[in-house]
């Protein structure tokens, strides 16, 4: 009876290889490779592995290492990437990538990584001053002009915020203060950054947080208007609310390598 039915799942096998085009092979038999298990040519088709955008690639759960996907729309680069038994990695052109989503590096944890798989963004372990709240001005409103949204824009906009407010505290002064001990570049992410550090939240340690963080990026107002608002990312959602900036809320520092 065993015998029958290996020898109707094979019939069926090469029926379903070969039924279209007799260009095609396909062999599922480890007596015909001795490297391989699947052993596959053709001359007119590829191989389509499981397309799916990062937050369903990310919602994968009981992975194993080895388990690979075609991402469409991932931060790092649209491609092929593998599990490596912890993150996710690239799986060609990996000759220069040093470092991949997940990895405790350059004193923190990294969520962004670039094409060059040498540069991107790594989240402070922990919130700024042990989670006290900030607001987002020092004093009274006042334009910024700090209305970059993208990645690295973070940097840009904390710099910009801290020269025109000046001293005090605000949650740009908090993250541009805080240090992991080492390093002493940080700021607070742009909207964007925070909403790529949502997307990553269960690879960087934040699966659980439910706290809403200031963003650094104000929202612009008409030259004659001051501006009274900024963008929070709340981790509960991960929605982006335009907040009044005399609001307090959380702060998370990033930095860029």
């Amino acid at each position: 009876m065993r015998t029958f039915f290996l020898t109707m799942f094979w019939g069926i096998l090469s029926i379903a290889c070969f039924s279209t085009s007799f260009a095609q092979s396909v062999t599922i038999d480890p007596n015909t490779n001795a490297t391989g298990i699947i052993d596959a040519s053709s001359t007119t088709k590829g191989f389509l592995m499981p397309r799916m955008s990062e937050i369903q690639r990310n919602a994968i759960t009981g992975l194993l290492a080895g388990t690979q996907v075609y991402c469409t729309n991932c931060a790092a680069g649209i491609g092929a990437y593998a599990y490596n038994g912890s993150v996710w990695v690239p799986m060609f052109n990996t000759s220069s990538i040093m470092y991949a989503v997940g990895q405790a590096k350059q004193g923190g944890i990294v969520f962004y990584v670039d094409d060059s798989g040498q540069h991107g963004l790594v989240v402070a372990t922990i919130d700024c001053a042990s989670g006290t709240t900030f607001k987002w001005i020092s004093a009274s409103n006042i334009n910024t002009n700090a209305v970059r949204s993208g990645v690295y824009g973070g940097q840009y906009n904390t710099e910009l915020i801290n020269e025109i407010q000046g001293s005090g505290s605000s949650a740009a002064m908090a993250a541009a203060q805080f240090t992991d001990g080492t390093y002493g570049d940080w700021y607070l992410p742009s909207k964007g950054e925070l909403a790529i550090m949502y997307q990553q939240r269960a690879n960087i340690g934040m699966g659980s947080v439910t706290n809403t963080y200031w963003s650094s990026t104000e929202v612009p107002v008409s030259f004659d208007s001051v501006s009274e608002t900024a963008i929070t990312v709340n981790f509960s959602g991960g929605a982006q609310t335009t907040s009044a900036k005399s609001n307090t809320f959380k702060v998370r520092a990033i930095r860029r390598f």
